[in-house]
């Protein structure tokens, strides 16, 4: 019995111990963002455009090619290592990142259409079952 505890009690303390780290990390990612400015400007968007869609939109898009930038160059830069046809320099890193960038600005237009055709589902869906209904004598 006294086994099972021991093995509880650890389970525990990693489960505890990565929960702790994820969100560490969640702070940290919040913290970079808002020094970046990125939550700041996607919430003016959404109140300058009257549209919380707007303001999420920014956010992906701005969120997406920061990611990529990073990605871009790292990925040239190792391919760069890997390849000796490909000459020295600073320009790779800059290739690459610029390239991440556009890659990032893809996937983030493509999550924000994802998005909205989820939206639009769900909406469509929820008005199937009258909860959106403006007629207050049908009951739910």
């Amino acid at each position: 019995m006294a086994i099972f505890g021991i093995l509880f009690l650890g389970v525990a303390l990693v489960l505890i111990g990565a929960g702790i780290a994820l969100g560490l990390a969640a702070i940290g990612a919040a913290a970079a963002l808002i020094s970046l400015g990125v939550l700041s400007s996607s919430v003016l968007i959404g109140l300058r455009a009257g549209r919380t869609e707007s303001g999420i939109r920014a956010f992906l898009i701005q969120c997406g090619i920061l990611a990529g930038i990073p990605a871009g160059a790292i990925c040239a830069w190792a391919l760069k290592h890997f390849s000796a046809q490909i000459g020295d320099g600073w320009v790779i890193p800059a290739y690459g990142a610029l390239g991440g960038a556009l890659a990032g600005l893809c996937l983030a237009l493509l999550l924000d259409a994802l998005s909205r055709r989820t939206h639009a589902w769900a909406t469509k869906q929820l008005a199937k079952t009258h909860l959106f209904s403006s007629d207050s004598q049908r009951p739910l």
